[in-house]
């Protein structure tokens, strides 16, 4: 532990979301990390609002997935006490974490992400399918629903309906699956996700065994710089600063279409995004710590000039 950095650190988990299991895997293993670097850690497990912290509190790592940790509210709330938090700010996650305000924000700054409709606004369906249903509103694919014909087109919304009235229905596009971490404004290696069958669905991620993965993905040097390049876009588009996960597929022709980002992203030793941090040369200790040092330097930054993030 470095002396200049905070010495206690509490850990909020949990959440209410759908994504709650997730997340306390995720602070588990965050926890214990920490801890064996020196840390004094506290662990709240937050379910609203009116959750507790310790005096002695310096930071809050974050390892609230879904509603309420990765849609701005938390951060909103940590601001307003004063507390430093790690991660994105709450405006920029609460664009992220809502799919339709994302995309716009990622077609007015010419990113590419697959044509969409939010269902319901639209006189006539403005394209076929195949569609990707989804919650507008949800993380960890979620209430995702694939619809290959008109017919079951209702009722796919109907199910994706169940976890946000808000839905969207995007183009499928073919290609790649793959996932770009981003630290400190920098890339790391690319991840491609190979589900054993189908998509990579809520199943295929969290299901052991289920879907392959390769990191460093195997892509050539100019699909690599597209790809960083298009994720690292794609992240300021939105405002995200210190860490986040980028998701995207690189179509059949080569173009990097831009899913979603991960404010939050899994943090046990085998979830994406220390997966690639290892292929950086970064152990998982060394990456929570390296989370927590540039969440607190960029605070006590913004701090000094009467900044809140």
């Amino acid at each position: 532990m470095k002396e200049e950095l905070p010495r206690h650190i509490t850990i909020l988990k949990g959440g209410p979301s759908e994504e709650r299991q997730i997340s306390l895997k995720t602070a588990s293993a965050v926890e214990s990390a920490l801890f064996s670097l020196g840390y004094e850690l506290t662990s709240v497990d937050v379910i609203n609002e009116k959750f507790e912290l310790p005096e002695s509190t310096e930071i809050c790592f974050l390892c609230i997935h879904g509603t309420f940790g990765e849609d701005g509210q938390i951060q909103r709330l940590l601001m307003r006490r004063g507390i430093p938090f790690t991660g994105s700010d709450a405006a920029s996650s609460e664009k992220a974490f809502d799919k339709v305000w994302s995309k716009k924000l990622f077609v007015q700054g010419g990113i590419p992400t697959p044509p969409f409709f939010v269902v319901g606004e639209e006189k006539k369906v403005p394209f076929g399918p195949p569609y990707v249903i989804k919650p507008s509103r949800q993380g960890s694919s979620i209430g995702v629903e694939f619809v290959y014909a008109m017919e079951d087109f209702e009722e796919a919304v109907r199910k994706s309906k169940q976890f946000d009235h808000v839905v969207i229905a995007e183009t499928l596009i073919k290609g790649r699956e793959l996932t770009v971490a981003i630290l400190d404004n920098q890339a790391l290696p690319i991840v491609e996700i190979k589900p054993k069958k189908g998509f990579y669905d809520y199943q295929n991620k969290y299901t052991k065994g289920a879907s392959e993965y390769i990191c460093p993905a195997l892509l050539t040097k100019s699909q690599v710089e597209a790809v960083q390049k298009t994720a690292l876009d794609a992240f300021h588009v939105l405002g995200c600063s210190i860490y986040g996960r980028v998701d995207i597929i690189l179509s059949e022709n080569g173009v990097p279409w831009v899913l979603e980002i991960n404010t939050i992203p899994g943090m046990t030793e085998t979830s994406l995004f220390p997966m690639a941090a290892k292929a950086a040369g970064l152990n998982f200790a060394e990456l929570c710590e390296k989370i927590v040092e540039l969440s607190f330097f960029k605070w006590r930054a913004r701090e000094s000039f009467g900044v809140r993030i």
